[in-house]
Formats: C-alpha cells, sequence, structure tokens
C-alpha cells in the first residue's frame, strides 16, 4: 500500500497549505522561545525554603529502596518528594518578555495563529478544481 504524498491526513490536497503552516508555525515559536527569559525560584514558607527538607526526603526514601526494592514506603516517598520538587518549580515559574515593538509582538504570535489555521485547512478535504481549456485557449 502506497502513500500520496498530496492527500494530507487522509483527505485530498492541501500538502502545500501543510508544509507552509508547519513552517510558519515553527518560525513564530521560534520568535517567542528566543525573547522569553525563563526563571524560577522555590517555595518558601514562613521564611524558610522548602528545597532542602525536600531534598533530605528523597534521600531518605533513596535508603529505603536501596534497603529493600519492593518497599512501597520508600518508593512513596521518593516518588512524592519529586513530585513536590517539581510542582514548586513549575507553581514558581517567571516568564518575561524582552522589550519588542509592536510590529514584532504582531508578527511573533501571528505566526503560530496563521500556521495553525493552514494546518486545520490542509487537513479538511479540498474540492477538485476541473480545468477547462476553452478559457485558455488550448
Amino acid at each position: 500500500m502506497s502513500r500520496n504524498r498530496v492527500n494530507v491526513g487522509g483527505t485530498s490536497g492541501g500538502f502545500g497549505e501543510f508544509l507552509t503552516g508547519l513552517l510558519l508555525m515553527i518560525v513564530g515559536f521560534y520568535m517567542i522561545f528566543t525573547n522569553t527569559s525563563v526563571s524560577t525560584s522555590f517555595w518558601h514558607y514562613q521564611g524558610r525554603h522548602l528545597l532542602g527538607p525536600l531534598i533530605m526526603l528523597f534521600m531518605i526514601g533513596l535508603v529505603f529502596v536501596c534497603i529493600n526494592g519492593r518497599s512501597w514506603l520508600g518508593l512513596l516517598v521518593c516518588g512524592g518528594s519529586i513530585l513536590a520538587m517539581t510542582v514548586g518549580m513549575l507553581m514558581n515559574l517567571r516568564l518575561h518578555f524582552q522589550n519588542i515593538t509592536l510590529l514584532s509582538a504582531l508578527v511573533m504570535f501571528g505566526l503560530p495563529a496563521v500556521g495553525l489555521g493552514l494546518i486545520m485547512r490542509a487537513l479538511r478535504a479540498h474540492e477538485a478544481v476541473a480545468v477547462d481549456d476553452t478559457k485558455t485557449g488550448l
């Protein structure tokens, strides 16, 4: 069974639209990612950092797992501390956009939107266009 590269998503036509949309999305997201700075801190509770105690819990869980590989308590403590550290970092994530012009911002956020629209359009079935040879003079 051979695949026809012209048929995107099992519909007729739209391969060029799909590639153009994909390219626009890639360029737009590249512009967004290069103009964004990401920083994070960790949770504080009453002025104290919580990363140290979570790492200690993780180490204690590792000790239990090393003693007995099937220790559900050790796996629970390790998994819970990793989950708490991950949630703590994600909840305190800060995104900062660099100073850019309005035109750059419109292009930066418009390209992925237009690209997504073209990709969605490419996945719809295209009607076959009949060529009228009488108009071309052939």
